[in-house]
Protein backbone atom coordinates (compact mmCIF):
# COMPACT_ATOMS: atom_id res chain seq x y z
CA UNK A 1 0.00 0.00 0.00
CA UNK A 2 1.35 3.42 -1.00
CA UNK A 3 1.51 5.89 1.89
CA UNK A 4 1.31 9.61 1.16
CA UNK A 5 3.83 10.93 3.66
CA UNK A 6 3.76 14.68 4.34
CA UNK A 7 6.05 16.43 1.85
CA UNK A 8 9.42 17.83 2.80
CA UNK A 9 9.20 21.37 4.14
CA UNK A 10 11.96 23.93 3.39
CA UNK A 11 14.96 23.41 5.65
CA UNK A 12 18.66 24.18 5.92
CA UNK A 13 21.71 21.96 5.98
CA UNK A 14 22.91 19.72 8.79
CA UNK A 15 25.05 21.82 11.13
CA UNK A 16 27.31 20.75 13.98
CA UNK A 17 26.65 22.47 17.31
CA UNK A 18 28.76 20.36 19.70
CA UNK A 19 31.05 17.35 19.36
CA UNK A 20 28.65 14.52 18.38
CA UNK A 21 25.58 16.79 18.33
CA UNK A 22 24.12 18.29 15.16
CA UNK A 23 20.89 19.96 14.14
CA UNK A 24 18.82 20.85 11.10
CA UNK A 25 17.03 24.23 11.01
CA UNK A 26 13.70 23.61 9.34
CA UNK A 27 10.22 25.06 8.94
CA UNK A 28 6.60 24.04 9.34
CA UNK A 29 3.66 25.56 7.46
CA UNK A 30 0.69 26.03 9.79
CA UNK A 31 -1.65 27.73 7.31
CA UNK A 32 -1.37 29.59 3.98
CA UNK A 33 1.26 32.27 4.50
CA UNK A 34 1.91 31.16 8.10
CA UNK A 35 5.25 29.39 8.53
CA UNK A 36 7.39 29.09 11.65
CA UNK A 37 10.74 27.46 12.27
CA UNK A 38 11.37 24.04 13.77
CA UNK A 39 14.52 22.13 14.62
CA UNK A 40 15.69 18.52 14.52
CA UNK A 41 18.48 17.46 16.86
CA UNK A 42 20.88 14.67 15.88
CA UNK A 43 22.88 12.96 18.63
CA UNK A 44 25.75 10.65 17.64
CA UNK A 45 27.09 7.88 19.85
CA UNK A 46 29.87 5.85 18.20
CA UNK A 47 28.39 5.20 14.73
CA UNK A 48 24.73 5.38 15.80
CA UNK A 49 22.48 8.42 15.29
CA UNK A 50 19.44 9.40 17.34
CA UNK A 51 17.01 11.87 15.76
CA UNK A 52 15.22 14.15 18.23
CA UNK A 53 12.03 15.90 17.05
CA UNK A 54 12.52 14.43 13.53
CA UNK A 55 12.23 16.46 10.33
CA UNK A 56 12.07 14.80 6.93
CA UNK A 57 15.02 15.91 4.80
CA UNK A 58 15.54 16.51 1.11
CA UNK A 59 17.29 13.54 -0.59
CA UNK A 60 20.69 15.29 -0.70
CA UNK A 61 20.59 16.11 3.02
CA UNK A 62 19.26 12.64 3.82
CA UNK A 63 22.38 11.20 2.18
CA UNK A 64 24.53 13.52 4.30
CA UNK A 65 22.65 12.29 7.37
CA UNK A 66 23.57 8.71 6.46
CA UNK A 67 27.20 9.81 6.09
CA UNK A 68 27.20 10.86 9.77
CA UNK A 69 26.30 7.36 10.94
CA UNK A 70 23.53 4.79 11.11
CA UNK A 71 20.10 6.21 11.98
CA UNK A 72 19.23 3.88 14.86
CA UNK A 73 16.69 5.78 16.98
CA UNK A 74 14.09 8.54 16.65
CA UNK A 75 12.54 10.34 19.64
CA UNK A 76 9.28 12.29 19.80
CA UNK A 77 9.31 14.57 22.84
CA UNK A 78 6.05 16.49 22.34
CA UNK A 79 2.47 15.45 21.72
CA UNK A 80 1.73 17.91 18.89
CA UNK A 81 4.88 16.99 16.95
CA UNK A 82 5.58 13.96 14.78
CA UNK A 83 4.32 14.56 11.22
CA UNK A 84 7.53 13.04 9.81
CA UNK A 85 7.99 10.21 12.31
CA UNK A 86 6.19 7.60 10.22
CA UNK A 87 8.45 8.34 7.24
CA UNK A 88 11.55 7.61 9.33
CA UNK A 89 9.96 4.55 10.92
CA UNK A 90 9.17 3.10 7.49
CA UNK A 91 12.42 3.99 5.71
CA UNK A 92 15.05 3.30 8.37
CA UNK A 93 15.71 0.28 10.55
CA UNK A 94 15.31 2.30 13.75
CA UNK A 95 13.67 2.17 17.16
CA UNK A 96 10.98 4.82 17.63
CA UNK A 97 10.59 6.29 21.13
CA UNK A 98 7.65 8.28 22.48
CA UNK A 99 5.43 8.43 25.53
CA UNK A 100 2.34 6.30 25.91
CA UNK A 101 -0.64 8.29 24.61
CA UNK A 102 1.46 10.51 22.33
CA UNK A 103 -0.65 9.50 19.34
CA UNK A 104 -1.53 12.77 17.59
CA UNK A 105 0.56 11.38 14.70
CA UNK A 106 1.46 7.77 13.87
CA UNK A 107 3.30 5.47 14.45
CA UNK A 108 2.97 3.78 17.80
CA UNK A 109 6.08 3.56 19.94
CA UNK A 110 8.57 0.73 19.55
CA UNK A 111 9.93 1.79 22.92
CA UNK A 112 7.76 3.66 25.42
CA UNK A 113 9.59 6.70 26.76
CA UNK A 114 9.58 6.72 30.57
CA UNK A 115 11.49 8.80 33.07
CA UNK A 116 12.95 5.84 34.91
CA UNK A 117 13.78 3.95 31.71
CA UNK A 118 16.97 3.67 29.70
CA UNK A 119 17.93 6.20 27.04
CA UNK A 120 19.28 5.38 23.56
CA UNK A 121 22.28 7.65 24.26
CA UNK A 122 24.38 6.20 27.12
CA UNK A 123 24.33 8.51 30.13
CA UNK A 124 21.28 10.37 28.84
CA UNK A 125 18.07 10.81 30.81
CA UNK A 126 14.44 11.54 29.98
CA UNK A 127 12.56 13.97 32.21
CA UNK A 128 8.84 13.39 31.72
CA UNK A 129 6.17 15.94 32.57
CA UNK A 130 3.95 14.19 35.10
CA UNK A 131 1.17 16.79 35.33
CA UNK A 132 0.65 18.02 31.76
CA UNK A 133 -2.63 17.36 29.96
CA UNK A 134 -0.77 15.93 26.97
CA UNK A 135 2.49 13.96 26.88
CA UNK A 136 5.65 16.06 26.93
CA UNK A 137 9.25 15.34 27.90
CA UNK A 138 12.74 16.80 27.71
CA UNK A 139 15.98 14.96 27.13
CA UNK A 140 19.21 15.58 29.04
CA UNK A 141 22.44 14.47 27.38
CA UNK A 142 25.95 14.34 28.88
CA UNK A 143 27.49 16.28 26.00
CA UNK A 144 29.98 19.13 26.54
CA UNK A 145 28.98 19.88 30.12
CA UNK A 146 25.32 18.94 29.67
CA UNK A 147 22.76 19.54 26.91
CA UNK A 148 19.01 19.92 27.42
CA UNK A 149 16.75 19.18 24.43
CA UNK A 150 13.11 20.29 24.64
CA UNK A 151 10.12 20.16 22.35
CA UNK A 152 7.57 22.96 23.02
CA UNK A 153 7.73 23.52 26.78
CA UNK A 154 10.92 25.56 26.93
CA UNK A 155 11.98 27.68 23.95
CA UNK A 156 14.83 30.07 23.28
CA UNK A 157 14.42 32.72 20.58
CA UNK A 158 17.12 35.10 19.35
CA UNK A 159 15.64 35.80 15.92
CA UNK A 160 12.63 34.94 13.78
CA UNK A 161 14.59 32.97 11.17
CA UNK A 162 12.43 30.50 9.28
CA UNK A 163 9.26 32.46 10.06
CA UNK A 164 7.12 34.36 7.61
CA UNK A 165 5.72 37.75 8.64
CA UNK A 166 2.42 36.10 9.60
CA UNK A 167 4.26 33.29 11.37
CA UNK A 168 6.34 35.71 13.43
CA UNK A 169 3.29 37.70 14.46
CA UNK A 170 1.33 34.55 15.28
CA UNK A 171 4.14 33.57 17.67
CA UNK A 172 4.21 37.05 19.19
CA UNK A 173 0.42 37.00 19.58
CA UNK A 174 0.75 33.65 21.40
CA UNK A 175 3.15 35.25 23.87
CA UNK A 176 6.53 34.20 22.45
CA UNK A 177 9.26 36.81 22.93
CA UNK A 178 13.01 36.89 22.41
CA UNK A 179 15.00 35.01 25.05
CA UNK A 180 14.39 31.84 27.09
CA UNK A 181 10.80 31.17 28.16
CA UNK A 182 8.18 28.64 29.10
CA UNK A 183 6.03 28.96 26.00
CA UNK A 184 2.74 30.62 27.08
CA UNK A 185 0.54 28.87 24.50
CA UNK A 186 2.04 25.49 25.42
CA UNK A 187 1.47 26.16 29.11
CA UNK A 188 -2.16 27.15 28.48
CA UNK A 189 -2.79 23.87 26.62
CA UNK A 190 -1.11 21.76 29.28
CA UNK A 191 -2.79 23.15 32.41
CA UNK A 192 -6.33 21.83 33.09
CA UNK A 193 -8.95 24.58 33.30
CA UNK A 194 -9.67 23.83 36.97
CA UNK A 195 -6.02 24.09 38.06
CA UNK A 196 -3.95 27.06 39.17
CA UNK A 197 -1.48 27.84 36.35
CA UNK A 198 0.84 29.46 38.88
CA UNK A 199 1.34 26.10 40.60
CA UNK A 200 0.54 23.44 38.01
CA UNK A 201 3.63 22.00 36.29
CA UNK A 202 5.88 23.51 38.97
CA UNK A 203 7.09 20.08 40.10
CA UNK A 204 8.06 19.12 36.55
CA UNK A 205 10.23 22.18 36.04
CA UNK A 206 11.85 21.54 39.41
CA UNK A 207 12.88 18.13 38.06
CA UNK A 208 14.43 19.75 35.00
CA UNK A 209 16.45 22.19 37.12
CA UNK A 210 17.98 19.32 39.08
CA UNK A 211 20.05 18.45 35.99
CA UNK A 212 23.16 20.56 35.27
CA UNK A 213 23.53 21.71 31.68
CA UNK A 214 25.28 24.40 29.68
CA UNK A 215 23.52 24.12 26.31
CA UNK A 216 19.92 24.02 25.10
CA UNK A 217 17.95 23.33 21.92
CA UNK A 218 14.18 23.14 21.47
CA UNK A 219 11.99 22.07 18.56
CA UNK A 220 11.46 25.79 17.86
CA UNK A 221 13.74 28.79 18.22
CA UNK A 222 17.53 28.97 18.43
CA UNK A 223 20.43 27.08 20.00
CA UNK A 224 21.58 28.46 23.35
CA UNK A 225 25.22 27.73 24.16
CA UNK A 226 27.27 27.91 27.35
CA UNK A 227 24.84 29.66 29.73
CA UNK A 228 21.53 27.91 29.09
CA UNK A 229 21.03 26.75 32.69
CA UNK A 230 21.02 30.30 34.05
CA UNK A 231 18.57 31.39 31.37
CA UNK A 232 16.23 28.47 32.13
CA UNK A 233 16.40 29.26 35.87
CA UNK A 234 15.37 32.84 35.11
CA UNK A 235 12.52 31.73 32.82
CA UNK A 236 11.19 29.24 35.37
CA UNK A 237 11.48 31.83 38.14
CA UNK A 238 9.36 34.27 36.14
CA UNK A 239 6.71 31.62 35.48
CA UNK A 240 6.63 30.39 39.10
CA UNK A 241 7.51 33.36 41.32
CA UNK A 242 7.18 31.38 44.56
CA UNK A 243 9.52 28.58 43.47
CA UNK A 244 12.89 28.31 45.17
CA UNK A 245 15.10 27.82 42.13
CA UNK A 246 18.45 26.07 42.50
CA UNK A 247 21.78 27.41 41.30
CA UNK A 248 25.07 25.91 40.22
CA UNK A 249 28.50 25.90 41.81
CA UNK A 250 31.26 24.20 39.81
CA UNK A 251 28.56 22.86 37.48
CA UNK A 252 26.76 21.12 40.36
CA UNK A 253 23.14 21.98 41.08
CA UNK A 254 22.50 22.92 44.73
Amino acid sequence: MRINYPPTEPHGEIRQLLPNFFYVPGTIKLAPGVTINRNMGIARWQDHLTLINPIRLRPQQEEKLKDLGRVSHAIRLGYHHGRDDLYYRDHFDLTFWTQRGSDFYPPKADKVLRQEDVCPIPGGRFIVFSQSRFPEAVLWLPFSGGLLVSCDALQYWQSWHGCTWFGKNLLRFSGIRRGMQIAPSWRARMVPSDKNPGLWLKYDFEQILRQPFLHFLAAHGDFCADNAYEKVVYAVGRAFPNMRVPHKINNKVI
